[in-house]
């Protein structure tokens, strides 16, 4: 029997600056081009859809995502992987999806770091007709 107290919330912008010290922990993560205050736009920008999986006050799971009315795109996810394995992910991840659910959303799309794809694909998840393209802008 699981007694772990794991509780699953919407993420706050107090929730900042454990969120950002998780994603630079985890290899692979962290962009050295994200602005400093990543993580703060990302749980704003998401108007409802960034949620942190919470245990004993410390963040061990984020997943944000972005409703753009013609699809969700799940921006950022990630899991401590020292707890990675343990239902944190699917649990974030039915989280984000129920919410979008709830908001009529039918398709969800996400840029997928891959050692998780086989995650995802036991979720449901599948590869689209499509290829992720990006471009560096000048600042």
């Amino acid at each position: 029997m699981n007694t772990s107290p794991l509780k699953i919330r919407p993420a706050a912008s107090a929730d900042s600056p454990a969120i950002r010290q998780l994603l630079q922990s985890i290899t692979g993560v962290w962009q050295a081009d994200w602005r400093p205050d990543a993580v703060q736009r990302s749980i704003t920008a998401a108007d409802g859809l960034a949620f942190v999986a919470v245990e004993r006050g410390q963040v061990l799971g984020f997943i944000s995502g972005h409703d753009l009315g013609f699809r969700a795109y799940l921006s950022e996810f990630a899991v401590a992987e020292s707890r990675q394995h343990g239902g944190i992910g699917t649990a974030l991840l039915r989280t984000f999806e129920s919410a979008l659910a709830q908001r009529g959303c039918r398709l969800v799309v996400a840029d997928v770091y891959p050692p998780a794809q086989p995650f995802y694909c036991k979720h449901g998840w599948t590869t689209p007709a499509a290829i992720l393209l990006s471009h560096r802008l000048s600042t």
